[in-house]
């Protein structure tokens, strides 16, 4: 049986994975860009609740920067889709290449998932190989 949340998603003009990673990356040509002010609109509820329970004792928690660029302080950011892989209808994987200013870039994968709300990001993988969503979770486990 499918979830109704899906069917709902799937009765909805969607946007494609593509283009919903095009409009996220976007959003760093506006000055103040943080996609974690608005994780819900960005993320995956699992991600959005990790991320939320890791800066909610006030303190810096496992997440130190910003997970989209894998990084703290930027001048400014661009993106590359270098594929996109959806095996099915409800999920897709992106390979990204960050750049940030003229000579530091990095290669992040985004796991992608179709909600209610539309796309959503459920994990990010950087260049160490980790998974974001995992290491949350271990760290909020730790606290």
């Amino acid at each position: 049986m499918i979830p109704i949340a899906l069917l709902i998603a799937a009765s909805a003009p969607v946007e494609s994975p593509a283009a919903f990673v095009r409009r996220v990356y976007a959003g760093y040509s506006h000055s103040g860009y943080n996609p974690l002010t608005i994780p819900e609109q960005v993320f995956a509820p699992a991600l959005t609740a990790a991320i939320q329970r890791d800066s909610s004792s006030g303190e810096v928690g496992y997440l130190d920067g910003d997970p989209l660029c894998d990084c703290q302080d930027y001048d400014r950011i661009s993106a590359k889709i270098l594929s996109i892989r959806q095996p099915n209808a409800y999920s897709a994987d992106a390979r990204i290449h960050v750049k940030l200013g003229p000579k530091e870039m990095r290669d992040l994968r985004l796991s992608l998932i179709l909600t209610a709300s539309g796309w959503r990001i459920a994990d990010v993988v950087g260049a160490d190989g980790h998974s974001l969503l995992k290491e949350l979770q271990h760290s909020n486990a730790k606290r």
